[in-house]
């Protein structure tokens, strides 16, 4: 029998985290799986009222899903990632917002919880509909960190029957190009052997990368980005991508992982 996944889901009462527990719930009915809602507090007083808050959000739930809570002391940077390594979680499934809810969950904030952990996160704004993914957009570059999310985006596909749609940048630069067609060429293989179905494609850059990328996927109807982000290279580029690519003005959702602490090989 398949081994049961846990997906975490980091749990505030606000709207954007009620959209991820959603969402998780609309993942595990494809999966063998269980959802535990992760509440973090800031003092120890304030456990018993919330575990209390957390129970009636999940009876209120009609769903066939397990779902169960964990309501602990500590720090979101921190605290999530532990709790998603202790508990073997498959993914964290997280709901970014505006400066209200758990120690303000949003911008660069978000970003340092994402990077503490090499388990992946799913996450979603609170315009973010819930839906089935058919088609998954993974942006890569001349890095190998940059194809590191390929066997969870692959795996992800396969629940879903989606295709995969890589891209990468036309470049001029002679040796980041030849590097870009080696990364290609590794992921073809990898993901023939899968059986899923994907598209390579080469775009032109005219202005910010990111920029192409948003309106690639807006064009082309993605249902997700898929994207490595590599925590050694702390360079303003990378983290304006990561910022850009997780408050999209589609509301697409992203699957990003940690390239550096990567973790868990299937969604």
């Amino acid at each position: 029998m398949e081994n049961q996944r846990t997906f975490i889901v980091p749990y505030d009462f606000t709207e954007a985290s009620e959209k991820a527990l959603n969402q998780a719930i609309e993942i595990s009915k494809h999966e063998n799986s269980k959802i535990t809602l992760l509440h973090v507090v800031s003092k120890e007083s304030e456990i018993h009222t919330n575990e209390l808050k957390i129970k009636d959000i999940i009876s209120s739930f009609k769903s066939p899903i397990e779902i169960n809570s964990q309501v602990i002391k500590g720090s979101i940077f921190t605290t999530i990632g532990e709790v998603a390594e202790k508990n073997n979680a498959s993914a964290i499934i997280m709901g970014t917002h505006g400066a209200k809810g758990m120690q303000k969950v949003f911008g660069s904030f978000a970003m340092k919880v994402i990077i503490s952990t090499g388990v992946p996160f799913m996450v979603l704004q609170k315009q973010t509909p819930i839906k089935e993914f058919n088609n998954i957009c993974l942006s890569i570059d001349a890095t190998a960190e940059s194809i590191q999310v390929i066997s969870i985006a692959t795996n992800l596909a396969k629940t879903y029957n989606a295709k995969i749609h890589i891209i990468a940048e036309k470049e001029k630069d002679a040796i980041k190009a030849r590097k870009i067609k080696n990364n290609l060429i590794i992921l073809s293989k990898k993901i023939k052997t899968s059986g899923v179905s994907f598209e390579l494609e080469l775009l032109e850059n005219k202005g910010e990368w990111i920029d192409t990328v948003i309106e690639f996927a807006n064009i082309k109807n993605m249902d997700m980005f898929a994207y490595s982000y590599d925590s050694d290279r702390l360079l303003a580029s990378k983290d304006k991508f990561s910022q850009a690519l997780l408050f999209n003005p589609f509301y697409i959702p992203a699957l990003i992982i940690n390239a550096k602490k990567i973790t868990s090989t299937y969604f």
